[in-house]
């Protein structure tokens, strides 16, 4: 029996096979190799990064400056009590046309083509539609400033740099512009 054992030692092989000097100093130089090129790769992203935040600063630069050549009469989108004054203005606009409006259509008088009086006025529809105010413009017109000042509070939400510079309270009312009640158009 003794025999049998040593037999058996003698056959079983490790169950690892060992791996010579040249072999190992190969993979590691490949595993170095992937290393090296995984550093590369690394860099350039954080390259692209780094030119992409500049990018951004330089956007968010060259935005401001053109808002601010445009005059266009918006509210910075960084100061909440602007933006509540311009909300405030629409909705005075709103109502100070609505209390001024008078129906058109009430005003047309065909009939006043035939009068033979000196100082007649001309109160055909044809003539009186001129005088009509273009809602379809006037509305554009609020829409789209109502969307761009929001898009401008959604750049300063979105950027980082902008919103390290305001105060905490400033930051949750700008929030809250994002999710304030629409306002009712009526022209």
């Amino acid at each position: 029996m003794v025999k049998r054992k040593n037999q058996d030692a003698v056959s079983i092989k490790p169950a690892v096979e060992l791996l010579s000097e040249e072999e190992w100093m190969a993979r590691r130089n490949i595993y170095m190799q992937r290393l090296a090129d995984l550093k590369t790769s690394v860099a350039f992203i954080d390259d692209a990064v780094e030119e992409y935040k500049e990018l951004q600063k330089q956007k968010l630069r060259n935005d401001k400056w053109n808002s601010y050549l445009a005059c266009d009469g918006l509210p910075n989108p960084s100061r909440p009590a602007e933006i509540r004054k311009f909300i405030f203005q629409l909705n005075f606009m709103e109502q100070e046309s609505c209390a001024n409006e008078i129906s058109w259509v009430l005003s047309v008088d065909e009939c006043s083509v035939l009068s033979q009086a000196p100082d007649r006025c001309d109160r055909t529809r044809k003539i009186m539609e001129k005088s009509r105010p273009n809602v379809g413009q006037l509305y554009d017109e609020t829409v789209q400033r109502i969307l761009a000042t929001i898009e401008r509070v959604q750049r300063v939400l979105r950027n980082d740099d902008e919103l390290v510079h305001l105060p905490t309270f400033q930051v949750r009312e700008l929030d809250k512009v994002k999710t304030c009640r629409p306002l009712k158009l009526q022209f």
